[in-house]
């Protein structure tokens, strides 16, 4: 049984970098908010931060690879090693810094729960640190926990500068609760140490309708393809929207594309066999309000991206440019929701006839709404701050005392 508390609540939101950390979060966020409880929203300073709608923001200046202009070039990787630059990428003065500005605000404000994503190592030692119970919200759909081996020395050298003791079994990457956006079948409760809650894929509420999905549910064409690179790697992808548009345009198709931030729509070349009336090119458009009238998804594999598709019961042709992409792409491919294509050397004539495979083939399809009945069927955002407000109430979950050495900041 659930105890609500009797006050409204103060809950810090922390996510360690870019948009497909923040967004696992917001759904949550926004939900507690309407439950009444008050929030802060800590994280990298972007435009996006802005957008958010809530009042207290606390951005931090974080220096995004992403945050370079056009789409830059395609860097190769061995998709056998994916998910090695944890350490390089979320630990260091990245962590550290992170550490004092969550910690800072945990204290002064204060707060009384850190919900924060899977990555946010310093945020999560703030916590801890402060006394203050941590939610940990996956931000990687499929991956396993690969990653976790290659952190052991740093985690434990950042929880050293807090003045923590050793944590040799990571217990703190579970929090006191893991909330999971993904299925079982995606990610499986042996992932996690500690309780697990599911969440379902949460749309954010759309202010004003964006022009672009409304002409692409328009037109005489007998498909509705949507092209997306994400928000990161889209800076990293090369001529790929480029081959991707001359590999579909030959077919009957009303074609969306979004090229994410820092890269301007206009500098995407399309094939002589497309125009204007059949493919739109915008920098984003509200996934939420095109992914369910489209046919088929050609993606980077992103989790946001094929959750998000997955959760509509579309297709998906996945073209991994790093990260968590292949696992994900690997997930697609292995349930029969879609394909995999070498995103380095996929030819125009190779996408444009695995496009035309999985839309003739109705089992994709099929494939591709079972997982989306699954994803419907898990708590809502309201469960979750149900549950965060029981963490709040009990001091139980805040485990034992651990010991405290000098506080020492790099």
């Amino acid at each position: 049984m659930v105890t609500t508390p009797s006050r409204p609540l103060h809950i810090v939101f922390s996510f360690p970098r870019g948009r497909g950390h923040l967004a696992p979060l917001l759904p949550i966020a926004r939900q507690a908010e309407a439950s009444g409880h008050q929030t802060a929203l800590i994280g990298a300073r972007e435009p996006v931060l802005e957008q958010t709608g809530f009042t207290r923001l606390c951005p931090r200046d974080i220096r995004l690879p992403s945050s370079t202009i056009g789409t830059g070039s395609m860097r190769s990787f061995d998709p056998k090693r994916v998910l090695q630059r944890v350490e390089e990428v979320f630990l260091g003065t990245a962590a550290y810094g992170a550490l004092i500005d969550v910690h800072q605000l945990l204290t002064e404000w204060p707060a009384d729960i850190l919900v924060c994503s899977e990555f946010d190592f310093g945020a999560m030692t703030a916590a801890e640190e402060a006394g203050v119970p941590c939610v940990v919200v996956t931000a990687f759909a499929t991956a396993s926990n690969s990653w976790k081996d290659s952190i052991r020395v740093p985690i434990q050298q950042l929880r050293f500068a807090a003045g923590l003791a050793a944590d040799p079994h990571l217990s703190m990457l579970d929090g006191a609760l893991t909330v999971v956006p993904a299925t079982a079948s995606m990610r499986p409760d042996t992932d996690f140490g500690g309780p697990v809650m599911r969440l379902r894929p949460t749309p954010l509420e759309i202010d004003a309708p964006h022009p672009a999905a409304a002409w692409f549910r328009a037109g005489d064409e007998a498909i509705r393809i949507y092209v997306t690179l994400g928000t990161e790697f889209n800076t990293s992808s090369g001529d790929l929207f480029t081959r991707i548009l001359e590999g579909v345009g030959d077919l009957p198709a009303r074609i969306l594309v979004t090229t994410g931030p820092w890269v301007d729509p206009g500098t995407i070349e399309l094939a002589e066999s497309t125009g204007p009336s059949t493919v739109r090119v915008e920098q984003y458009v509200p996934q939420a309000e095109i992914i369910q009238h489209a046919d088929l998804v050609v993606n980077h594999g992103g989790s946001g991206s094929v959750v998000g598709a997955l959760h509509a019961g579309v297709p998906m042709i996945v073209l991994p440019l790093g990260a968590d992409q292949v696992p994900n792409g690997n997930y697609v491919e292995a349930v029969g929701a879609g394909a995999v294509l070498i995103a380095e050397s996929a030819t125009p004539a190779e996408i444009g006839a695995m496009a035309s495979h999985v839309l003739s083939t109705p089992g994709y399809r099929s494939a591709a709404r079972a997982i989306g009945e699954q994803l419907s069927s898990l708590p809502t955002a309201g469960d979750v701050v149900s549950a965060i407000e029981g963490l709040a109430t009990s001091r139980d979950h805040r485990g034992p005392e651990l010991e405290v050495r000098e506080t020492t900041y790099p």
